[in-house]
This record gives structure tokens, sequence and C-alpha cells, in this order.
């Protein structure tokens, strides 16, 4: 195999993982509106007078949720890791405070 018909190689690798990223960031984001979409209709049956605060911070987390993941396909591999992995530690300290409330407001 010639140096030409590896960097084609390469070439075509790295587009293939590159699609492969963005129906991932697609299908995660469609996932995401879908995960909105129920909490506000479950915020809505629970407490309707916070309806509208709710839908407002869900729309806006899953518009920087969408920003973040654009921003992420136009990055290297290592530094979508790296963005990854850091807005999953994010979203993880996020959780942990609602299951600490939640189990303040039940236990």
């Amino acid at each position: 195999m010639s140096g030409k018909d590896s960097r084609e190689e390469i070439k075509d690798l790295l587009r293939n993982v590159r699609n492969e990223v963005q129906k991932f960031s697609k299908d995660l984001a469609s996932a995401t509106q879908k995960a909105v979409d129920s909490t506000e209709q479950a915020a809505r049956r629970v407490s309707p007078r916070i309806t509208e605060t709710f839908d407002t911070s869900l729309k806006e987390a899953s518009t920087s949720f969408r920003r973040v993941m654009g921003q992420v396909d136009s990055q290297t591999k290592n530094q979508q890791v790296k963005v990854l992995r850091t807005y999953k530690q994010i979203l993880e300290k996020q959780a942990d405070a609602i299951e600490k409330r939640l189990r303040k407001l039940t236990g």
C-alpha cells in the first residue's frame, strides 16, 4: 500500500468517525429534547405554579446542550473527549444536587 493509499484510508476513517460523532450528537440532542418534553409534562401535572419558570429553564438548558454538542463536533478527538467528560461531570453534579434535595424532602 502506498503512502497515498494510506492517507486516503486515514481520511476515510476520519470522515466515518466524524459522521458517527455527528449522528451521535443528533441522537443525543433528540433524546435530550424528549427528556425535556417529558419533564415539562410531569412538572405541569405536579405543580402548575412553577411551569413557566421550569419551561424556560429547560428550554435554556436544551439550547445550551445543543450549542455544546455542536461545538464539540468541530474539535479534535482528544478535545471532544475532554469537553464531553467535563460536561458529564457538570451534569452529574447537578443530578447529585437534585438527588440530595429529593432525599431531604422524602427522607
